[in-house]
């Protein structure tokens, strides 16, 4: 069953309201920010909520993409607003163009119980609370991606998953034992302390060890420490209070000092409470992981004088590398679009006053696009 989410604002009144069909348009009655869909596991024997947010391009033919990446969210009904909000932002259909667009699939919790037992891979003397993580993450890599992938435009590469808090020990246990399924790791402060500090210790577990060179892991930790302390102290002190920080502060030497460790990036939020890290990790994390996705060599354009006189520094030659690379860190084909494309041969050509780095410019377009109507009327005026 599919059912629409809508974010509705009249004066000073604000509710949720469903539909059956799946949209992702501005109406008269509010903001469509996503639909709700479920899916049957026959793993875990029961009917989970997702929580769909699909890029806005997709209703738009000029911008619209045949793959996206995926973000999956665990605690989906607890962030998935905020999430949307960051990605619609500094997505590539926004004037920042700092992120890919992507598909967001949060993925929601019954209750407090299944949330424990979906994320915890051992029993921890407790199997009626603890212990079906593994099952879980068959689950997510043997039904929902299938299901995600089939259903909507979503690629099968550059997946990322999302944890906070007890949520991180789902995470620590696909980066450890199941690391295939992702390539980008986000832990929002992990519950380290879980099974006597199981990803810490237990060799079986502890990520040290593993090879784990070619993903990605942002560690974001919040301030959760008694008032006065600092890093410094907190690396050296046996405080009871202080444990939450030095357990990340401790996975975060493991991996510096390991020859086969993640791509690690990490942030010690010292203005923010366990809750409110969130947002800022998360912002901090997608930027990690997409640090190569911004065009920045483009801004030598931006400029009426002083633009590279190279051929090598050509717009279409920049463009071209720049998106080669794009293509190649998410494993598939990935154009500008044709929009963008004729945007720029008109500014070269009208106001850098470059007619044959438009021309350039234009015949990339066709090799990206060899039947587009716009390319080839474009083409035309030109010559």
């Amino acid at each position: 069953m599919i059912k629409k989410i809508s974010f509705i604002v009249l004066i000073s009144c604000i509710s949720w309201t469903y539909a059956q069909e799946i949209k992702y348009k501005t109406s008269e009655k509010g903001i469509n920010i996503g639909h709700i869909d479920t899916i049957y596991s026959k793993i875990l024997n029961e009917e989970r909520e997702l929580l769909i947010y699909l890029p806005e391009s997709i209703n738009y033919s000029d911008f619209k993409r045949e793959k996206y990446p995926v973000i999956y969210l665990l605690d989906g009904r607890y962030n998935f607003l905020q999430l949307v909000a960051l990605e619609r932002q500094y997505a590539e259909k926004n004037d920042t163009k700092i992120l890919p667009e992507m598909i967001i699939v949060g993925i929601s919790n019954e209750n407090q119980n299944k949330r424990q037992l979906d994320y915890s891979p051992t029993k921890s003397g407790n199997p009626e609370s603890y212990g079906r993580g593994d099952q879980f993450l068959e689950f997510v890599n043997n039904e929902l991606f299938t299901y995600i992938e089939n259903r909507y435009p979503a690629s099968s590469q550059n997946r990322t998953i999302i944890g906070h808090s007890f949520g991180g020990v789902a995470v620590l246990n696909a980066l450890s034992r199941h690391s295939d399924m992702f390539e980008n790791y986000l832990l929002i402060d992990a519950s380290f302390w879980f099974d006597n500090e199981l990803f810490l210790n237990d060799s079986a577990y502890a990520l040290k060890n593993k090879n784990l060179s070619n993903k990605n892991l942002f560690i974001g930790i919040a301030n959760t420490s008694q008032y006065g302390s600092t890093l410094e102290t907190i690396q050296k002190d046996t405080l009871s209070v202080n444990k939450y920080v030095r357990h990340s502060l401790e996975l975060k030497d493991q991996l510096n000092t390991s020859s086969t460790g993640p791509n690690l990036e990490w942030k010690y939020y010292e203005n923010d409470s366990h809750g409110s890290t969130v947002f800022p990790a998360q912002l901090d994390a997608l930027r990690f992981f997409y640090s190569w996705f911004e065009f920045k060599e483009e801004r030598k354009y931006q400029g009426k004088y002083g633009f590279p006189e190279s051929k090598e520094e050509s717009f279409s030659r920049l463009t071209e590398k720049h998106f080669k690379m794009v293509s190649d860190e998410l494993g598939y084909d990935f154009y500008p679009t044709v929009p963008w494309l004729i945007i720029n041969v008109d500014m070269l050509l009208n106001y850098h006053k470059l007619p044959n780095q438009a021309k350039e410019l234009l015949y990339l377009s066709k090799k990206y696009y060899p039947k587009n109507e716009q390319i080839e009327k474009k083409l035309q005026q030109i010559n």
